[in-house]
């Protein structure tokens, strides 16, 4: 284990029995801090942000564990059973033994059917876990996480040449400039266009300007410090749809995987980066 891993699993076990995060497992380790060891711990906490490390990849380390307990490694992402290194660089990609073109996430949802004896509804509440909630640590995330941070350096390339990616990539591309619901509102309304948008403080990236959908896509899952957690992009897009008061969206369906190969393949040739980091 590097000096980096050992740092970030200390910190992860202080977290964990300080209460600062929700994961499941640090009920059973509750206990009784000091204020000075309490305040020990966030000095610790702000000095690795000050070093550049990012919290969200505390959630890596525990996607390793999580990989493995859930029977992960016999799942092929598109580089053979358990072979993770570059495999989001090259999603979404048709999978033939499901029959069905599949972003990350929604080839995790099917693997934890398939090798981990879940069900559909028991995936969906796995996926969903954190959503809505601060300081929670689910396993789900972490797994995402972990697959995910295996491509750093890879760049995005998702293959148009595939008719079936192809096909999901323009009909990704028709939902995001398609304008629903009661506001009238669609992706396009606040991510396209030439001009540069803001909301409040934040400048929006918009798929139209080079290069834009690509350093966006490529950062997820993101830590968010407001939360204390990361996002990852399915919960992303949950959160998209939830403002602009579009029907609920669910993890791991059609339109998830539409949305990410319109949005990958607009970013192909992008260096991933994960976790990226926001407010």
């Amino acid at each position: 284990m590097g000096k980096k891993a050992i740092l970030l699993s200390a910190v992860l076990t202080s977290l964990l029995g300080a209460g600062f995060v929700g994961y499941k497992h640090a009920k059973a380790q509750d206990q009784e801090l000091s204020p000075e060891e309490e305040i020990r711990l966030v000095q610790e906490f702000n000095r690795m942000l000050a070093e550049g490390i990012n919290p969200g990849e505390i959630w890596a380390e525990m996607g390793k564990e999580a990989f493995k307990k859930y029977n992960l490694d016999k799942c092929d992402f598109g580089l053979g059973p358990g072979k993770i290194e570059g495999a989001l660089a090259q999603l979404p990609r048709y999978f033939p033994d499901a029959k069905k073109v599949m972003d990350l996430e929604t080839r995790i949802g099917w693997c934890l059917q398939q090798y981990a004896g879940m069900t559909p509804d028991q995936v969906k509440k796995f996926a969903k876990e954190c959503w809505g909630k601060r300081q929670c640590m689910g396993e789900y995330d972490a797994i995402v996480m972990y697959i995910s941070m295996a491509s750093n350096g890879y760049k995005i390339n998702v293959n148009l040449k595939d008719p079936q990616v192809k096909r999901m990539y323009e009909i990704g591309k028709r939902i995001y400039y398609t304008r629903l619901g009661p506001w009238d509102f669609n992706c396009a309304t606040c991510h396209a266009g030439q001009k540069e948008a803001r909301i409040r403080a934040t400048r929006l990236w918009s798929a139209d300007r080079p290069g834009e959908a690509g350093k966006a896509v490529s950062i997820f899952p993101k830590y968010l410090v407001r939360w204390s957690q990361p996002m990852t992009m399915h919960y992303r897009y949950a959160e998209c749809i939830r403002q602009m008061r579009w029907p609920t969206f669910e993890p791991h369906s059609d339109l998830a995987v539409a949305l990410s190969t319109f949005l990958y393949a607009t970013g192909n040739g992008t260096e991933i980066k994960v976790p990226g980091i926001g407010r």
